[in-house]
């Protein structure tokens, strides 16, 4: 029951989720003479940088620096600490293996120089969640219970935002994704729900249920 798009769809496949920690130290110093540090946020963001770049030439990967931490009140010391939590997304359980490669590949240098240490902390909560043959039937039958209620038509779509649907899909448990109501512009100020939507598919998701209780809907194993 996340919510449906703007336009009535629901999710077919969504991409897998997780995050890397990456935490740099350097050397501290007075930044009056700052030769003698080693600055932990320049470090971190020439590492940031080149992450962010990262989904042009890694197709289906997608990376948001979420945060960064580092420093202190105090501008004259160089900061011998920084770190930051991007979060990551995969369409392909192989794509973990290239994504962590790559980003191995981008701490590297900063690890060769003296005084650093950029360290990365991969973790990875939800596999990419995919469609087989149940889903598309449990879909066909939601589109019909939808022009019996007189609903406009409505498709499924790809999306990258991850849901409990991406672990009942890695358990082998057929579902249907997007179930809940309309809306539109998560994760903003902008985030709004369509409120007529929470009664049209309460309605939806309630005939499809009583079709497959009795029997009119069947599934493949």
């Amino acid at each position: 029951f996340e919510p449906a798009r703007p336009d009535g769809s629901l999710v077919r496949t969504r991409m897998g989720t997780g995050a890397v920690l990456a935490t740099c130290h350097g050397r501290a110093a007075h930044a009056a003479k700052a030769s003698d540090g080693r600055n932990a946020i320049v470090a971190l963001a020439e590492f940031l940088a080149g992450a962010h770049r990262l989904p042009a030439e890694l197709p289906g990967v997608l990376i948001n620096v979420g945060n960064i931490r580092g420093g202190g009140p105090a501008t004259n010391i160089v900061p011998d600490f920084a770190e930051s939590e991007l979060d990551v997304r995969v369409s392909r359980p192989g794509d973990v293996t290239a994504l962590l490669a790559r980003l191995d590949q981008l701490s590297a240098p900063i690890n060769a120089r003296d005084g650093f240490r950029l360290e990365l902390k991969p973790a990875f909560n939800r596999p990419p969640k995919g469609t087989g043959p149940a889903e598309a039937a449990a879909f066909a039958a939601l589109q019909l219970a939808g022009r019996d209620l007189g609903l406009a038509p409505f498709t499924w779509v790809d999306t990258g935002g991850g849901s409990d649907g991406n672990l009942l899909y890695a358990a082998g448990l057929p579902n249907l994704d997007g179930l809940g109501p309309l809306g539109d512009f998560l994760h903003s100020d902008r985030e709004c729900v369509d409120l007529p939507s929470l009664i049209t598919r309460s309605q939806l998701s309630a005939l499809f249920l009583h079709r497959l209780a009795t029997g009119e809907i069947t599934l493949p194993a």
